[in-house]
């Protein structure tokens, strides 16, 4: 038996794997993956439906994460596996086959503080395990793995461009078929009868989730697209002998990653019944040993299946009072409008955006409460459908900046308190937006504290400008050196400290 403390192949990383013996303690961190490799010659059959279940057991608390070793060339097999826990844990498999049978283990997971685990909610707003603070997931239209596999140094540039230098939070890539040969992304392109995984696929987005989650953000996963275009696995049955075979080896590779949510595809109403997407959603999570995020989105404001961990919603162009109306919903799940909103020219006039309307998309989606979305400049074709960087990224990176630290997992709607829009956490944070304005009024009555505040122009680069004169009562107005769409946050100088 091989443990790695790296789940990335030698190739391009240069790690270095240690052995050990099954019975010595391995040790990792908090949400850091770590795999046991076994070698398996005398395997049988298609090596992808051989089935070896692990059982982690949590001494301390007796809390059990089951999951699956998937099958990774040759004679080798791999369990990876993710602490959600500090502290000690053991493991054992069962199996049919004798040599991936009765296998035992142990590791110890150590403190990591300040990095977020897996995708989490409270309530109706996204949120981060391990960190415990909700966040809007707001991604930018990635590409598919063909152009991120091997290629670390591209991810790492994307994530500067993107994250760093925009202020985005999170990469959308769709697989398609894809999942079953690396170089076709349509079932009419692959002629195998009972396709088994490619690898291939599966190395260049545990690469990409990799990156992200190292990066303090999130990837989106669209398994596959629509039927008209052959990119769904209905030739091979809707959760049929080879779509689970797929499903359990994505729950076994995939599910002990941080970091990672997925939908089911797109234009769903034309190819999947409900019946079929809660079939999906059902057989995944038995095979999950960790919870991740599964949707399917629907035209408007509808569901196909209702019975699915976030709502989804493919509605054009929403406004403030859709994305409300979006997340009211289904207040006790989040919320993602999952189409992609691309500014694109003479495409679909009534449904691209434009640079402003993505900036106001931003702020809208969050003070309604904080619903995901997907973002991408296509102004000038990209073959990979990939986002262009933005020209106004700067008003991008003011949206990223004023929300650090002050989204929180308590914040509510309460428009009665302004003449534009309101988020608060009662008696101690409130934050009004208002656009094409030089002024907002605010009711300041419910901090009884001495307070402070600052308002932020969200057409220009990110500048605090301190609001002097404000008492905590009724009738305060924030009044503008110029018109502009306005942010206000007003906190009492406790909750500063």
């Amino acid at each position: 038996m091989k443990i790695e403390k790296h789940i990335f192949p030698l190739f391009f990383l240069g790690i270095f794997f240690m052995s050990s013996p099954a019975s010595a303690m391995m040790e990792s961190k908090l949400w850091e993956p770590v795999n046991w490799s076994f070698e398996n010659p005398s395997c049988s059959g298609n090596p992808y439906d051989l089935v070896a279940k692990a059982t982690f057991t949590h001494t301390s608390t007796g809390q059990k994460i089951r999951t699956e070793l998937f099958y990774d060339r040759g004679d080798n097999w791999k369990l990876r596996f993710t602490g959600t826990h500090t502290g000690r844990w053991n493991f054992t498999t069962e199996s049919s086959d004798p040599e991936l049978n009765g296998l035992k283990g142990q590791i110890k997971v150590l403190p990591n503080p300040g990095v977020p685990g897996f995708m989490t909610n409270f309530g109706s707003k996204w949120g981060r395990l391990g960190v415990d603070e909700a966040f809007v997931p707001q991604y930018v239209m990635y590409s598919d793995p063909t152009v991120y596999y091997r290629k670390p140094d591209r991810i790492d540039a994307d994530i500067r461009t993107f994250f760093v230098e925009h202020g985005f939070n999170g990469f959308h890539t769709s697989v398609l078929c894809r999942w079953f040969d690396f170089a076709k992304q349509r079932s009419n392109e692959i002629d195998s009868a009972s396709p088994s995984p490619d690898p291939r696929t599966f190395e260049a987005l545990e690469l990409l989730i990799h990156k992200v989650h190292a990066a303090g953000g999130v990837v989106h996963i669209w398994v596959w697209g629509d039927e008209q275009r052959r990119m769904t696995p209905k030739k091979w049955g809707l959760n049929g002998e080879v779509d689970r075979r797929l499903q359990r080896y994505i729950c076994a590779r995939l599910g002990p990653l941080p970091g990672w949510s997925m939908g089911y595809g797109f234009d769903l109403q034309e190819w999947v019944k409900d019946r079929d997407l809660r079939r999906w959603h059902k057989y995944m999570h038995e095979h999950l040993g960790w919870f991740h995020f599964l949707g399917g989105r629907a035209p408007d404001l509808e569901q196909i299946c209702d019975g699915l961990d976030y709502s989804s919603y493919q509605q054009h162009r929403p406004d403030y009072d859709i994305y409300v109306k979006a997340i009211e919903q289904y207040p006790d799940k989040p919320t993602f409008l999952e189409d992609r909103f691309r500014v694109r020219k003479n495409v679909y006039p009534k449904k691209d955006y434009d640079f402003d309307m993505t900036r106001r998309g931003l702020w809208h989606s969050t003070m309604a409460g904080g619903a995901a979305n997907i973002w991408g400049n296509l102004l000038s074709p990209h073959p990979f459908s990939i986002s262009n960087p933005y020209p106004n990224k700067n008003q991008i990176l003011t949206w990223s900046r004023f929300w650090k630290d002050r989204f929180r997992k308590e914040l509510v709607r309460d428009n009665s308190l302004t003449d534009g829009v309101c988020l608060k956490v009662p008696g101690r944070i409130l934050v009004f937006y208002k656009e094409d304005t030089d002024s907002i009024k605010m009711d300041l009555s419910e901090l009884q504290r001495t307070i402070e505040a600052i308002a932020v122009d969200t057409c220009r680069d990110y500048k605090e400008i301190a609001i002097g004169g404000l008492k905590a009562g009724r009738g305060q107005v924030f009044k503008a050196r110029a018109r502009s769409d306005w942010a206000v946050a007003v906190r009492t100088k406790r909750d500063s400290e």
